[in-house]
């Protein structure tokens, strides 16, 4: 599930801008992948990044999206070798059902889960997921930890994180600062994308605020309970490695609950 702000053509486009070349996390999605015969489910697939790379490699995947304009990216980057591997669905990952079909692995990919900012809504999802997965598959969700965030720091100050070609002659400069709250175990990000066209002429701006929730190890693993999920394994990492006090990402792997 992309954010809301990301539901119009220009900023889905810069939201590719910003993460196509983000590739860390694709071999362990893949591996996850290959353990069963059955298709795998992408909650929140936005134009297509992960589940492209898995159709590539010869697996089915169907992604489900909340926004249209992400999912009619992905559909235009289809080709012949991908489109017979890649189902797209207009849905929310909070209220789906995809007329009883079972996945061997259902995944969750940067931190789309975060955006689900209430328990109704993150139960809701978690919920659906162990409705449509298969005896014996996984539901993997990639978080942040909460060392990844400075919670002493209640604003960040607005920086420029970086500018791009834009495939059009222009570039496009990202800034963005950070407001956190502790109590909620929230941080807003304050995005501003600054789009320079070629030859000169105004700059046009897009701003908008993106508010995720930031998860406890237990308190996550509670929510899997709460929906007839079980916490298999914790990585601290795509490369799979052990989860410490020095992870700033979790790598959640749950199954359903039973013997």
């Amino acid at each position: 599930m992309t954010h809301d702000a990301y539901a119009d053509d220009e900023l889905a486009a810069l939201y590719d801008l910003e993460h196509a070349g983000y590739d860390d996390d694709l071999a362990m999605y893949e591996g996850f992948a290959r353990r069963g015969e059955l298709p795998s489910l992408e909650l929140g697939a936005g134009s297509g990044r992960v589940a492209l790379h898995l159709a590539r490699q010869g697996l089915r995947v169907t992604g489900i999206d909340a926004s249209l304009a992400m999912l009619t990216r992905a559909t235009a980057a289809l080709d012949e070798r991908t489109a017979p591997n890649v189902r797209l669905v207009e849905a929310d990952m909070r209220d789906f059902d995809l007329a009883g079909e079972k996945f061997d692995l259902v995944y969750c990919a940067l931190g789309a889960f975060e955006h689900l900012l209430t328990i109704d809504d993150q139960l809701a999802t978690l919920r659906c997921v162990a409705r449509h997965l298969a005896p014996g598959g996984l539901f993997v969700a990639q978080l942040r930890s909460l060392a990844a965030v400075d919670w002493t720091q209640e604003h960040a100050p607005l920086i420029v994180e970086w500018t791009r070609h834009d495939g059009e002659g222009g570039t496009v400069t990202k800034l963005s600062g950070l407001t956190v709250s502790p109590a909620a175990q929230t941080t807003t990000a304050h995005v501003i994308f600054d789009r320079a066209p070629a030859g000169g002429g105004p700059v046009r701006r897009r701003s908008f605020d993106v508010t995720r929730r930031v998860f406890g190890r237990f308190e996550f693993e509670l929510l899997l309970r709460a929906a007839g999920l079980r916490l298999a394994a914790l990585y601290g990492d795509c490369d799979l490695s052990p989860f410490d006090d020095r992870s700033d990402t979790m790598v959640a792997v749950a199954r359903q609950e039973g013997p």
